[in-house]
């Protein structure tokens, strides 16, 4: 364990090494994808001090330090061997993704609603998301095309196949869905899309995407949970919020519309 290495090495320890450390064991559950630059950032410190610190606990240098947490945080969900009382093993997860649903009352309703607004007003609304993000971005896109017309998913292989660029105006909108750890796919298709006018809407966490810089309103969330890899709830909750706003901008005559459809065409049981 991360806590047990520090205090083993404790006595050894510099100021900066401790300002780190202390950092560290603050934030666990963001270590796995935090890189050294931003802890240097975050504490006023060198990228090599962080790297020196690790290997001063006796890894080979962060990455490996980032291995140990990762490992570390899975092994709280590891069956017990024995039975235990008290809450259940999976309290942690349950606790950490209510307090990622909670911290979404912290997004002003002004900037929600004007998140609603672009939405409502664009031409073409364009949904991007990589890796962990990718169903975070295709459940958003499910619940917009249901209330509005002209909703299209966007992955990595625009890099490589231009034609779907041929269909993008200044007019529309790019929503990027986007944690740690940052996907550089998602960075260079935010700013091919600037690039040509479209304004991006991006939802993120509280780190320092490289898109943040093109973006013409960031939302931020909390992706965290333990075992070292990204909750989505809080991501499809606010997909939920933005859908329901555009609703308040545009009406409900495409919901309903498709609902009478469904029901002619008896897609649902009973």
């Amino acid at each position: 364990m991360l806590a047990e290495r520090i205090a083993s090495c404790s006595s050894g320890l510099s100021r900066t090494d401790r300002l780190i450390a202390d950092h560290l064991l603050e934030h666990i559950e963001d270590v796995p994808f935090l890189r050294a630059a931003e802890i240097a950032d975050r504490l006023g410190v060198s990228a090599a001090s962080v790297t020196r610190f690790a290997q001063r606990l006796g890894f080979d240098g962060y990455p490996h330090l980032q291995d140990g947490v990762r490992g570390d945080l899975r092994a709280v969900l590891a069956p017990p061997t024995a039975p235990t009382g008290g809450e259940g093993r999976y309290a942690r997860v349950w606790e950490r993704e209510a307090r990622n649903l909670e911290q979404l009352r912290e997004l002003p309703d002004d900037v929600l609603d004007a998140a609603s607004r672009m939405i409502a007003r664009a031409g073409t609304v364009w949904v991007l998301g990589g890796r962990a993000s990718e169903s975070s971005a295709a459940a958003l896109a499910f619940s917009l095309a249901r209330v509005r017309d002209g909703v299209r998913g966007v992955n990595s292989s625009i890099l490589h196949d231009y034609q779907p660029l041929l269909d993008v105006g200044p007019g529309d909108l790019l929503i990027a869905f986007t944690f740690r750890r940052y996907t550089r796919s998602t960075a260079d298709i935010g700013r091919m899309f600037a690039a040509r006018g479209v304004p991006v809407l991006l939802v993120t966490d509280d780190g320092s995407p490289s898109l943040a810089k093109d973006a013409e309103l960031v939302l931020r969330i909390s992706g965290k949970a333990p075992g070292g890899l990204p909750s989505t709830t809080a991501a499809v909750s606010l997909g939920l919020a933005l859908t329901l706003g555009v609703v308040g901008h545009l009406g409900s005559d495409r919901l309903e519309a498709g609902e009478r459809l469904s029901r002619e065409m008896d897609i649902f049981e009973g």
